[in-house]
């Protein structure tokens, strides 16, 4: 295998990317790029410089129906792997291509997928600080941490005690099914979701990533951005979803705090 650039890396996920565009827009499913991919977007016309993440949220709906668009038959070059079927140690969905080997390192070379576009849930509700909310966040929260120490690299951390920390429980956590824990979190997400809102709620629960609360005019009716060389859609109001989500988020971070995020990544050997 031969491994790939940064630039490599970048172009792969941009082509992921765009074939799951199209499928949203042939389809009539809604997304939106969020996390640092919208920050990327606004602040950098595409991906942030040190980085290479691919992220979208999707109503809980739109993500149903793509899961179940994949699961019967739809063409595609790339293969979507989910916990359900057992083609994914994570409780979201991932487009990967399978032409790629690739791995994050807090996971470690045991883990390795192709390259990949991150597919987030968020959950549609008008009841963003009920009680039952407040109890799965609180319980996402603890089965999420003990989830990441049944999958981490305990060899990897930020810091020595981070290593420590991980050394110590690690051992222990590789005993848990990481299938049930994500069966667990994808459960409890999906018990807050009001489905028939969709993408005209005025609140979304981000349970599986970020988990917090998202006003929803900020993300939706989403519009047309720009990132690299193509058109992807974001944020209904991109500078108050990026300031709630990063605060000062004009502001770049020191050079000293720009974490470079590419992961380890061969293209497999051609016939």
């Amino acid at each position: 295998m031969r491994k790939l650039s940064s630039d490599e890396i970048k172009s792969i996920e941009l082509s992921i990317m765009k074939e799951l565009d199209r499928i949203c827009r042939e389809h009539g499913l809604t997304y939106s790029l969020a996390y640092g991919t919208a920050l990327g977007a606004v602040r950098h016309g595409g991906f942030i410089p040190w980085d290479d993440d691919i992220d979208i949220v999707m109503p809980r709906p739109d993500y149903e129906r793509l899961l179940s668009l994949f699961k019967n038959g739809l063409k595609c070059p790339y293969k979507l792997v989910s916990y359900r079927d057992g083609s994914s140690i994570y409780q979201f969905a991932k487009l990967i291509d399978e032409n790629t080997s690739s791995y994050e390192t807090f996971v470690g070379r045991g883990h390795a997928t192709g390259l990949w576009v991150d597919i987030f849930p968020i959950e549609p509700t008008d009841e963003p600080s009920s009680p039952q909310a407040r109890e799965v966040f609180s319980q996402n929260r603890r089965t999420g941490l003990a989830r990441s120490f049944a999958v981490a690299d305990p060899a990897v951390g930020s810091t020595a005690f981070v290593k420590l920390v991980k050394r110590i429980v690690c051992p222990f956590a590789r005993h848990l099914d990481v299938a049930r824990l994500n069966k667990r979190l994808d459960e409890r997400a999906r018990s807050l979701s009001k489905d028939a809102l969709g993408s005209g709620a005025p609140y979304y629960l981000d349970v599986l990533g970020d988990v917090r609360t998202i006003p929803g005019e900020y993300l939706f009716p989403c519009k047309d951005i720009a990132f690299e060389d193509a058109v992807f859609l974001g944020p209904a109001q991109p500078e108050k979803y990026l300031e709630f989500q990063f605060g000062n988020w004009r502001q770049l971070p020191p050079p000293e705090q720009r974490f470079i995020h590419f992961p380890e990544a061969y293209l497999k050997e051609e016939n």
